[in-house]
C-alpha cells in the first residue's frame, strides 16, 4: 500500500490509540523508517484525521535531537493516513519503568533531554499537551527522543488558543488542571505540569496522587531533598506559580545537580555563623524553590533563618522566640498562601503580638495595595518577585537599618 518504490515494511512495531507503527526502510537511502498508518474511519468520531495531520506538521517544524524527526505524510487511497519518521532503536520510559529499570540516577540523567527537547518544541510555539513515559523513547545510545505530537497545539499560528469544547485533551495522570476545562486556554505551562508528574514517577517509581509525600521522603538516601523544590514547584496547580518555562525547570534541575562543596567558592555557607551576627530572619514562603533560594542568599550573608510555610506557624515561631528572649530581627512575609493564612493577615497578628516588629512583604503582584503602600500595612519594605540577590540584600539591610534607627 505504500508509495511504489519509495519505502518497504519489515514489521509491526506497536499499535496505540494514534494508529499502528511498522518498521521499514527508506529504499532511496537506506535508512530505517519508522511509519505510523491510521484507518481514517477508525478515528473518525474524536477528529483523529486531523489530530494525525496536526501531528505530522508540528513534527515537521522541529528539528531537534531529543525530537523525533518526520520525513514523509500522505494518503494511502481514500481509507488510509501515513507518516514517515525517523526509527529510535530503543524502547520508551514507560517500558522501562515497568521493568523496574529506572533508578534516581538514570533519571537524573535523562531529564535535561527531555527539557532540552521541550524547550525546543515550546520555542516553535509547539506546545505537545500530552508528555507521559510512553511519549518518551530512548536510544540504545542513551539520547532521549520525544514522540507522538499527536494532541499538539500550534500556540503561535493557531488563530484560537482554547481546547476544542468539550475535549479534554492529555493524558488524566499527567494532565495539568486545565486540561481537565474544556473551554480554558492550554499553553505550554501545562507541559512542565505533565513534566512534573513524571519526573516524581522517575525518582520514585510511584505516581503523586492524593496526598502525596516528596521524592526525597520515599527515597531517602537515593533522592537529593533539593529536587523535591523542583517537583513541587512544577506540580502547582495554579500554573502562574509552576516554573514559568521549561528553561527554568531545567536550570533548577542542573543546579540540584551539582554536589553542595561545588557551590560554595570562597566563603562557605556551612557551618552556620553564630547567632546574632547578622541577625535572625524569620522567613514565611510557601514556594519551596523560592524559599530555598532566599534561605542560601540570607545564610550566605550571615543571617540566621528561620522557615515557615503558613502564617499559623509564623506566628507560632515568632511568640516562641519572644519568650525565650531570642527576638527576631526581620520577618518576610509572603503575601499570597493558597492553602495557608497569607503574609498580610499574618502581619496583623504579629503587630499585635509586638507592636515594633520589623517586616518585609513579599510579592510577585506588584500592583496588590499591600505592595504598592506597604507602609501603610505595617511593613518597613516591600520586595518584589522575582528576585535579585543584590536587590534582596539591599531590602534586608534598608529594613533593617530602618529598624535601628526607630529602636
Amino acid at each position: 500500500m505504500m508509495p511504489f518504490g519509495r519505502y518497504s515494511v519489515q514489521s509491526q512495531a506497536g499499535v496505540g490509540g494514534m494508529g499502528t507503527v511498522y518498521r521499514g526502510t527508506q529504499l532511496s537511502l537506506g535508512r530505517p523508517v519508522a511509519i505510523k498508518v491510521l484507518r481514517v474511519s477508525d478515528g473518525y468520531d474524536f477528529a483523529f484525521e486531523d489530530r494525525f495531520r496536526r501531528e505530522a506538521r508540528a513534527m515537521a517544524t522541529l528539528n531537534h535531537p531529543n525530537i523525533v524527526g518526520i520525513y514523509d505524510y500522505g494518503h494511502l487511497g481514500t481509507e488510509f493516513l501515513f507518516f514517515v519518521m525517523e526509527f529510535v532503536d530503543g524502547t520508551d520510559l514507560g517500558a522501562i519503568m515497568a521493568q523496574g529499570r529506572m533508578t534516581p540516577a538514570l533519571a537524573l540523567q535523562l531529564l535535561p533531554q527531555i527539557c532540552a527537547g521541550l524547550e525546543y518544541a515550546h520555542s516553535k510555539g509547539i506546545v505537545h499537551r500530552d508528555i507521559k513515559p510512553a511519549n518518551i523513547m530512548l536510544t540504545r545510545q542513551g539520547e532521549v527522543k520525544i514522540t507522538d505530537f499527536g494532541l499538539a497545539k500550534d500556540v503561535m499560528h493557531s488563530q484560537s488558543k482554547v481546547t476544542e469544547t468539550h475535549m479534554v485533551m492529555g493524558t488524566p495522570e499527567y494532565a495539568a488542571p486545565e486540561q481537565f476545562n474544556a473551554h480554558r486556554e492550554v499553553d505550554h505551562r501545562a507541559d512542565i505540569y505533565a513534566l512534573g508528574v513524571m519526573m516524581y514517577q522517575m525518582l520514585t517509581g510511584a505516581l503523586p496522587r492524593g496526598s502525596w509525600q516528596p521524592p526525597s521522603a520515599l527515597r531517602p538516601g537515593q533522592v537529593d531533598p533539593r529536587l523535591d523544590a523542583v517537583v513541587i514547584r512544577a506540580m502547582t496547580p495554579e500554573r502562574q506559580h509552576r516554573f514559568q518555562s521549561v528553561r527554568d525547570m531545567r536550570l533548577a534541575i542542573e543546579a540540584a545537580l551539582v554536589p553542595s562543596a561545588a557551590q560554595t567558592p570562597s566563603a562557605p555557607l556551612q557551618p552556620m555563623p553564630a547567632a546574632g551576627k547578622a541577625g535572625r530572619v524569620l522567613l514565611l514562603e510557601d514556594d519551596l524553590m523560592v524559599r530555598y533560594l532566599l534561605r542560601r542568599a540570607l545564610e550566605k550573608a550571615s543571617f540566621e533563618v528561620v522557615e515557615t510555610g503558613d502564617g499559623t506557624e509564623t506566628l507560632r515561631q515568632y511568640q516562641e522566640a519572644m519568650h525565650r528572649g531570642a527576638a527576631f530581627d526581620l520577618v518576610i512575609l509572603d503575601l499570597t498562601i493558597p492553602d495557608g493564612m497569607c503574609g498580610r493577615e499574618t502581619m496583623m497578628h504579629l503587630r499585635r503580638i509586638h507592636s515594633q516588629v520589623l517586616a518585609i512583604v513579599s510579592s510577585g503582584y506588584r500592583d496588590d495595595p499591600v505592595m504598592k503602600d506597604c507602609a501603610a500595612y505595617g511593613f518597613a519594605a516591600a520586595l518584589p518577585k522575582p528576585y535579585q540577590i543584590e536587590g534582596l540584600m539591599q531590602v534586608v539591610n534598608g529594613a533593617l537599618a530602618v529598624g535601628r534607627r526607630a529602636a
